[in-house]
């Protein structure tokens, strides 16, 4: 019977990257053996296994994508020995767990956060935060090119700031979340070649933001949108771990409604950052060819992802803690600056410390907002990295394929047709303005010098009085196949022929005078010689 390690060593490991370490699919287990952490998961030949200890992890976060498996008590004390955070996402795209390690919070703080609903506190957060989710909506619709829907929310972005209520700016940010995806419509899902013909054409473009199955965001119908959805709650849950940090109450809102099911002020506060996962999405969209296997559709439509992209996605976790620290610690600061809120704490000037960003290590100095600073832009997109014309992962090399014959079968199929059609168009135009680059000039003399040339060649062959069928023949027979592992280039050079010719003389389309047969055997031997 085989050890652990030997089985272990057979089967793919679980990285950690960026301190984010994510098991996906089915079959998923979480365990202490001997001291270390054990990872597993997926089926058979693909199922992966990793081990880990406390000193050397690395783990920040470890990320579940599904909901088939087992944990142990011990693996949770495991994670809280290295202040590590749990997050569990199901299939749909909806944040099941995302927990924190235990912060001894402040009794104060949660108490303001319970009485400011419905104050001028809370609305001073409420209308920060909407205002700044919809200047960063009109940010990205610039980036769209939708340069009207760009300033109406920029125009609703201020408005935001002179209302008086929160129902108010609830409705104006409605009015400008509608104009805002309908500007999103549009943009187009790229998928390779060999699948862009299976996929329904409502999957080629971001399409509604609503949900045909349900009336809402939940349950997407496309990928798009499913995509989206992943990110929100991937965002979702670094905003309660935030707040959790921090010694917020995750559920208690300003905004969003109390709800058993919903962490109302992680809705709240995740508010400002959605633009720049929209950023990021439109990027990622624009940078990548799906496959048709990184989807797959339920029986009522829904459109879920597959582990190979969700890993990827779960990946971003660390840029969008980064992006929600300063404005959680932003809203605690402004909670806790209320009169009479900060006696007895122990903080200098009414300041918390942000143990989010690092940024005020010395207490006491002024509050600022949200955005106060300029903010980083998103992180690095992430490259799926799969082959343009079967969607195959690539794991080795820089190319965009996963080998020649799918190199190949792309060039044949899409790039010499798409560049023919182009060199057509470009040549038209050019005749249209009565400037034909085929004739006249200097490309009359050097094709009135090509012709004589071959004229000489093909009366200095006919003098040899050799057969033409027989040559044509012997051609077949000894040269074409010779030809298939010249490159085109050196062939092109042996003959004097074009490109587009000599291509199709190597497939064998077009059998070539045999003036030219003495300067391809003489070809065909130095690559003889050279391979020797």
């Amino acid at each position: 019977m085989r050890s652990h390690s030997s089985i272990l060593g057979s089967q793919e490991s679980i990285p950690v990257r960026k301190g984010i370490v994510s098991l996906s699919g089915y079959g998923l287990r979480v365990a202490v053996e001997h001291g270390r952490l054990c990872l597993s998961d997926g089926i058979g030949a693909s199922r992966r296994q990793a081990r880990f200890s406390r000193a050397t992890s690395g783990i920040r976060r470890l990320v579940l994508l599904g909901h088939s498996g087992v944990i142990s008590l011990e693996s949770l004390r495991w994670l809280h020995d290295v202040r590590a955070a749990m997050v569990q996402i199901d299939a749909d795209g909806k944040l099941v767990l995302a927990n924190a390690p235990l912060t001894e919070g402040l009794t104060h703080l949660r108490r303001a956060q319970v009485v400011a609903a419905g104050t001028e506190c809370g609305w001073r957060i409420v209308s920060k935060l909407l205002a700044d989710k919809v200047r960063g909506q009109a940010d990205v619709a610039h980036r769209i090119g939708a340069e009207a829907t760009a300033r109406v929310l920029a125009a609703r972005a201020d408005h935001l700031g002179q209302t008086t209520s929160i129902r108010d700016a609830a409705k104006l940010e409605g009015q400008a979340a509608r104009t805002y995806w309908e500007a999103w419509a549009p943009v187009r899902l790229s998928f390779v070649r060999h699948d862009a013909r299976k996929v329904p054409e409502h999957w080629t473009t971001f399409g509604a933001r609503r949900s045909p199955i349900t009336n809402s965001p939940r349950n997407a119908a496309n990928p798009g949108n499913a995509v989206l959805n992943y990110l929100y709650a991937i965002l979702e849950a670094e905003t309660r771990i935030a707040l959790l940090t921090l010694g917020l109450d995750p559920g208690l809102g300003l905004l969003h409604a109390d709800l058993a099911s919903r962490d109302s002020l992680a809705c709240d506060v995740m508010e400002a950052v959605r633009p720049k996962v929209d950023s990021w999405l439109l990027d990622f969209l624009a940078r990548n060819s799906f496959a048709r296997k990184d989807f797959f559709e339920r029986a009522d439509g829904t459109v879920r992802l597959t582990s190979r992209l969700t890993v990827i996605l779960a990946e971003t976790a660390p840029e969008w803690a980064r992006q929600v620290a300063p404005i959680a610690e932003w809203v605690a600061s402004t909670l806790m600056w209320e009169k009479g809120r900060t006696r007895g704490l122990g903080l200098r000037n009414g300041v918390l410390p942000t143990p989010l960003t690092q940024s005020k290590r010395s207490l006491g100095r002024h509050v600022e907002g949200p955005n106060s600073s300029p903010a980083a832009s998103p992180g690095k997109v992430a490259r799926l990295r799969l082959c343009h014309e079967c969607g195959r992962r690539i794991t080795k090399g820089k190319g965009r394929f996963c080998s020649e014959q799918c190199f190949q079968s792309y060039k044949r199929e899409v790039d010499i047709p798409r560049f023919a059609k182009a060199g057509i168009q470009r040549l038209a135009e050019l005749r249209a303005k009565g400037a034909d680059p085929t004739h006249g000039g200097d490309v009359g003399r050097r094709r009135g010098l090509s012709n004589a040339r071959r004229a000489r060649e093909r009366a200095e062959w006919e003098k040899l009085g050799l057969d033409l069928a027989a040559e044509k023949q012997r051609f077949k027979k000894d040269i074409l196949p010779a030809l298939q592992g010249v490159p085109l280039s050196r062939i092109i050079k042996a003959t004097g022929l074009s490109r587009r010719y000599v291509s199709m003389i190597r497939r064998g389309m077009h059998i070539p005078h045999p003036m030219h047969y003495r300067g391809l055997t003489v070809l065909l031997n130095s690559v003889a010689h050279s391979e020797l």
